[in-house]
């Protein structure tokens, strides 16, 4: 199947929302980390065949724009966008993958709107508060610090600052679509918050949502590797390992399509059985 997405648009609390989809099936959605663009996800989209699939760009992002001056970053408020796209393709709950910053939003909406979700895949979501207490706080430092850089000397050193310290493995050969130039602006100015939240991962397990979180093979050493082990440790869930980098989703789309379909089977599976164990017992 090749990229043939139809293209759309819905209101939500103020933003006007750009999503694209494409495909049959099952919902599933993506939704994009800190650099806030649908983009990157248009390689991977043809490849998963048995789902209806969207993606889209985040409030503030890209081509979604919001009425009036942009507003920091609100985990709930940015769940309920992809609640509202879900409901426009017609759908009263979908499984999503989201990566990096989205994680956040992802848990989010497993703590706060589980009645929405099939399943739940977070690929390398940087909830730094999970970190040892030495290194959260280091981390917390240098993410309100990076304020202070934007502040002082503008966007691009900011940008390598950030680079240097948080991106691991990105210089392996394999190009990634660059945001529009106003996403960085936002996530300086707006969403440095981000990774320094962690929505209550007892609550998702008390809500029995469907959930697996994953890091790349290309990740070692990187923090976000390490939220996600904690996570893990904490869900009680699978940790999967996709190919590539942060961003091996969009680099090696091939590679990383069947591991995402083989966990999403799996973790359909797990359902039935679980479903099919309360039957048995009622």
């Amino acid at each position: 199947m090749s990229f043939n997405a139809t293209y759309a648009t819905v209101e939500n609390e103020d933003c006007t929302l750009h999503y694209w989809y494409q495909g049959t099936g099952p919902l599933l959605i993506f939704v994009p980390g800190g650099n806030g663009h649908g983009r990157q996800f248009n390689y991977i989209m043809p490849l998963l065949s048995k789902f209806k699939v969207a993606t889209f760009d985040r409030r503030q992002m890209s081509a979604s724009k919001v009425k009036g001056p942009n507003k920091k970053f609100n985990p709930a408020q940015q769940a309920r966008d992809i609640i509202t796209i879900m409901k426009a393709l017609g759908y009263e709950k979908t499984s999503i993958f989201s990566s990096s910053g989205s994680g956040i939003i992802a848990f989010q909406m497993a703590v706060s709107y589980p009645e929405t979700l099939e399943h739940v895949v977070c690929h390398e979501a940087p909830t730094t508060a999970l970190l040892s207490a030495a290194e959260s706080t280091e981390l917390m430092d240098f993410l309100f610090g990076l304020e202070d850089i934007y502040r002082e000397r503008g966007m691009q050193p900011t940008m390598d600052a950030f680079s240097k310290k948080i991106m691991v493995g990105m210089d392996d050969g394999h190009k990634t679509q660059k945001p529009e130039a106003w996403n960085p602006k936002n996530q300086f100015e707006n969403e440095m918050n981000m990774g320094l939240y962690c929505p209550d991962l007892v609550k998702i397990v008390e809500n029995g949502t469907s959930i697996a979180v994953g890091f790349g093979t290309k990740s070692e050493g990187a923090m976000y590797k390490r939220t996600v082990l904690e996570q893990g440790k904490r869900l009680g869930c699978e940790v999967c390992e996709f190919p590539g980098h942060h961003q091996g989703f969009e680099t090696q789309a091939e590679d990383f399509a069947p591991v995402l379909i083989g966990l999403l089977e799996r973790l359909e599976e797990k359902r039935k059985v679980k479903v099919g164990s309360k039957t048995q017992n009622a």
